[in-house]
């Protein structure tokens, strides 16, 4: 007798059945009392109340991640720790420095503290690290993909028609030479904005050029030095930074050399808080980072608690374009607050 058979006699879903376990004020009462009434007549006892019974819980969840710099992979974070706590849970978070030896390590450390789950934001581990999680029996969640991310629970945001977007609107804004800076590590990450950024080059007939494409470290410094150096070289009419942070030292950059967004139009990628104060205001993609934690968090606790692993996940939450003027926007009805 397993949760999903509750469900079906009862006529509701998977997640209803959860709920009246793990939450029940959420449900109405009249399904709530359908929902027990059902588990008294198969004589179900949840899957959580019998392994307790065997094992005791942590209640603690392990939170892995590549910089605890990154405010996108805070509110991440935070998302996850609201979660567990509605779960009378807490989190252990790390931080990795994007080398995937010491994630395996941290991870495993984890593991023998008796966490009760692991969340891996932009992950780094390989096949065989994944096999040795799951032959320990630890549940887990990847938040963003990665090479090995496949057939696995993920949460992930779609950067590449994102980037899309981007490109398309700074060619609708008559931009001709449009650079891209990356942040160095985010190789996945990268690859998947380059190929948003290369189709919509090609649909719009702009010339694609190495030279257009560099990499910098993720801070305001690295922003503004390889800014300087675009100018130096191809003078580029718009810029696209892969991070907010970057686009912060870009536009720095820009001013400095005594241009304008007229100019040089910046667009940027997360959706800090800050786009809204800078000036020129940043044109940015909104990164839904604290709804992906906040998700990775539901899914990881329901196969903690109702071990509902059988079918992985693969949840993808929607990434917006969010018009300011950095871009270069005059039209005030297409800005977007």
């Amino acid at each position: 007798m397993n949760i999903k058979e509750v469900a079906s006699k009862a006529g509701v879903s998977i997640t209803t059945v959860s709920r009246v376990l793990n939450t029940p004020e959420k449900v109405n009462n009249k399904t709530r009392e359908k929902v027990l009434s059902t588990m008294e007549e198969l004589n179900y006892t949840p899957n959580w109340f019998a392994r307790n019974l065997q094992t005791s819980r942590s209640n603690i969840i392990g939170v892995v991640m590549p910089d605890t710099l990154e405010i996108s992979n805070m509110e991440t974070a935070k998302g996850v720790e609201d979660i567990a706590h509605k779960h009378n849970s807490n989190i252990i978070l790390v931080n990795t420095a994007y080398d995937p030896q010491t994630e395996k390590t941290q991870v495993m450390s984890l593991i023998e503290r008796k966490i009760d789950g692991l969340i891996l934001i932009q992950s780094l581990l390989d096949s065989e690290d994944i096999k040795v999680i799951r032959s320990k029996g630890i549940p887990f969640v990847f938040v963003g993909k990665n090479d090995n991310s496949e057939g696995e629970n993920v949460v992930y945001t779609n950067y590449d028609e994102a980037v899309e977007e981007v490109i398309n609107y700074l060619a609708y804004m008559n931009r001709k030479k449009i650079a891209v800076i990356l942040p160095e590590n985010q190789e996945f990450i990268n690859r998947e904005k380059l190929k948003g950024y290369i189709k919509a080059m090609k649909n719009n007939s702009l010339d694609i050029n190495e030279s257009y494409i560099i990499k910098t470290e993720n801070s305001l410094e690295g922003g503004y030095v390889a800014t300087s150096r675009l100018l130096d070289d191809i003078k580029p009419d718009a810029i696209f930074a892969a991070t907010d942070t970057i686009a912060f030292g870009a536009i720095e950059s820009i001013k400095q050399n005594g241009l304008t967004v007229d100019d040089v139009g910046v667009v940027g990628f997360e959706g800090l808080e800050a786009g809204a104060v800078v000036e020129p205001k940043l044109t940015t993609v909104i990164k839904p980072s604290y709804r992906m934690g906040l998700t990775a968090g539901r899914v990881l606790f329901d196969m903690i608690e109702d071990e509902l692993c059988e079918d992985a996940n693969s949840i993808m939450l929607q990434a917006k374009m969010k018009i300011r003027k950095s871009c270069g926007n005059k039209e005030r009805i297409r800005e977007i607050w």
